[in-house]
């Protein structure tokens, strides 16, 4: 039979090995230290790079996948995004056409009786006629059209960033739950040696069977933490196949890790950066453009058109006679035009009061997910600044108390799930940081990538 010095003995190098191994398998830049990100901060904000990298063989690999590389993935298989550019195409078409005159009206008519007759030869009358409408109508449809085209434009850049965006998000998710299994799997390995550690002590009398049963039961939890995160895993999996248009059960790489943090300019750099380049409100600003010149057409349209009319009549007895030059005048009646200035008004109202609500909502998003950011920048920084060290030094301490014969097990079993809870709590931060960044980015028109920073009006960099 053992001893309890043999059984300690022989506890306190595995455990200090399986320690160590989960530390080096959840690795922390420089035990858990912070990296600021260089650049100007706003107050009371840091932004911060825990490493937080997976383990080599669970979700590292040369051909992992990265969030730019999902991005470009999404663009460039979301069949949404060819729907809209196609309809903006053809909204950019119209533009040719609406500034151009109608088309000339050719009239030609016979007196069929009259043909072959003995004193006059077929009779015949031939007309032609264009129409033009009041001045400076035709560069108001031009205009409106071109309008028009633009909020589609505009509506196919919103389109990619909201793809970006989203693809980025689930990027997150997916990150998260590969970082947790990592997590998880370690766990189990930590647990089950300190099962073993428990079984030889209760076989030599020196522990309670409670000691091996608490193990048990933290090995059941964990393996249904584990089933949750399978779960996880298979949703994001089918969120990320249909953003690329795959079927929900493709394969979907392995994440390399998130990127770096970014800094976040200012709240007003943010709120004036959105004003000036979101896409759906620039597209509801060419609108409300739009809505404009159709109210001016409207107004044109209680203006006459006038016909130049042109014609050949074979029936006039006289040469002189048969050919005609003429005018026609429309004159418009007040009912049916003074409801369509009624109608283009409505209309102008409906664009403006979408505009502002439209600007509001940004405005309020943009606060959400910057304070969101925040939370989680602050979140980390706490946690690998603070708790994750005391975590760390707590679970040294319990096995070292648990060595010397000093501790119980259900310390031991409570500080390591408080360590690795807290590991948790830095990769969800880092995860909820980098999609609440994406939505930032969305909003601010894809101005906060470095490399869209010169100009982001027309090409917004997803």
């Amino acid at each position: 039979m053992l001893s309890l010095h043999s059984v300690r003995r022989f506890a306190t190098p595995a455990l200090a090995m399986l320690l160590s191994g989960v530390m080096a398998a959840i690795p922390l830049a420089q035990a858990g230290a912070v990296h600021p990100i260089a650049g100007p901060e706003p107050p009371g904000m840091r932004h911060v790079a825990a490493t937080g990298k997976i383990p080599d063989g669970t979700a590292r690999a040369a051909t992992g996948l990265s969030a730019d590389r999902l991005v470009q993935q999404v663009l460039l298989r979301n069949p949404g995004i060819e729907a809209m550019q196609a309809a903006a195409d053809a909204a950019g078409a119209r533009i040719e056409s609406a500034g151009a005159l109608d088309d000339p009206m050719v009239s030609y008519a016979v007196a069929p009786n009259t043909a072959g007759g003995p004193r006059q030869g077929l009779n015949q009358n031939a007309q032609l006629s264009q129409k033009f409408p009041w001045p400076g109508t035709l560069a108001l449809r031009s205009r409106m059209a071109a309008a028009e085209a633009e909020s589609a434009d505009q509506q196919v850049a919103d389109l990619r960033l909201r793809l970006a965006a989203r693809a980025r998000a689930d990027y997150a998710q997916w990150y998260y739950v590969h970082r947790a299994l990592a997590i998880n799997a370690e766990n189990v390995r930590l647990v089950t040696h300190l099962r073993t550690v428990a079984e030889t002590a209760y076989a030599s009398g020196q522990s309670p069977q409670q000691d091996v049963l608490q193990a048990e039961v933290e090995l059941v939890r964990l393996q249904n933490q584990a089933l949750e995160l399978g779960r996880l895993r298979r949703t994001v999996q089918a969120k990320i196949d249909a953003l690329q248009n795959l079927g929900p059960d493709t394969p979907v790489p392995v994440p390399v890790d998130l990127p770096p943090e970014i800094p976040l300019p200012s709240a007003v750099v943010l709120r004036e950066t959105a004003l000036a380049y979101y896409p759906m409100l620039q597209s509801l600003d060419a609108r409300v453009s739009a809505s404009r010149d159709r109210v001016d057409l409207a107004h044109k349209d209680n203006y006459p058109q006038v016909s130049v009319l042109a014609g050949y009549n074979s029936i006039m007895d006289l040469p002189a006679k048969r050919l005609t030059v003429g005018l026609a005048v429309n004159i418009p009646f007040g009912g049916n035009h003074r409801g369509e200035v009624s109608e283009a008004n409505a209309r102008l109202r409906e664009s403006e009061a979408k505009r502002a609500d439209a600007r509001n909502q940004l405005l309020s998003d943009i606060e959400q997910a910057r304070t969101a950011a925040e939370q989680a920048a602050a979140t980390i920084r706490l946690y690998t600044g603070k708790l994750l060290p005391l975590s760390r030094l707590n679970l040294q301490a319990a096995e070292a108390d648990y060595s010397a014969g000093s501790g119980d097990f259900l310390k031991l079993i409570t500080a390591e799930q408080q360590y690795l809870q807290a590991e948790l709590e830095v990769a969800k931060s880092r995860a909820d940081f980098f999609t609440q960044w994406a939505a930032l980015n969305y909003q601010a028109g894809g101005g906060l990538l470095p490399s869209s920073m010169p100009a982001m009006s027309r090409s917004p960099t997803p």
